[in-house]
């Protein structure tokens, strides 16, 4: 009997998936760039303003990075600011072309384009910040 019979069948208990769940749930990171994301827990508009620098907002980002180079409640981090700074300053959106290979002789290989929604400009001072601090990577 292989592993998905004994399931269907009811050979296996519900408590190890249960337990499964709950390791990989642990796993899962309730942060961004160490700013605890959980409701209650640190500075709330600390949290507020990761929350939207993880969505993507580039403004966020940026004063984010600034928060972190300049150790405004949060330990002076120089490579975070840097992470922040690039993300900032990185154009986002547009389409994104992925490749999918062929699956048999039969179907060949294709190009899918991926909407990743309107193109957004990345931050210029998160550009001159970034060189400032020694450029890229």
């Amino acid at each position: 009997m292989n592993d998905s019979s004994a399931f269907r069948s009811g050979k296996v208990g519900v408590l190890p998936l249960l337990a499964a769940a709950l390791l990989l749930s642990a796993c899962v990171s309730n942060t961004y760039m160490g700013i605890p994301l959980t409701e209650g827990a640190g500075d709330p508009t600390l949290r507020s303003l990761a929350e939207s620098a993880a969505a993507g907002d580039k403004q966020a980002q940026l004063a984010l990075g600034i928060i972190y180079e300049e150790g405004l409640g949060v330990p002076i981090s120089i490579a975070t600011a840097k992470k922040l700074y690039r993300l900032a300053s990185s154009d986002s959106g547009g389409t994104l072309w992925v490749y999918t290979p062929a699956v048999s002789k039969n179907v060949p290989g294709r190009v899918i384009p991926i909407d990743r929604g309107p193109i957004i400009q990345g931050l210029s001072e998160a550009r001159s910040r970034l060189d400032r601090l020694g450029g890229r990577p």
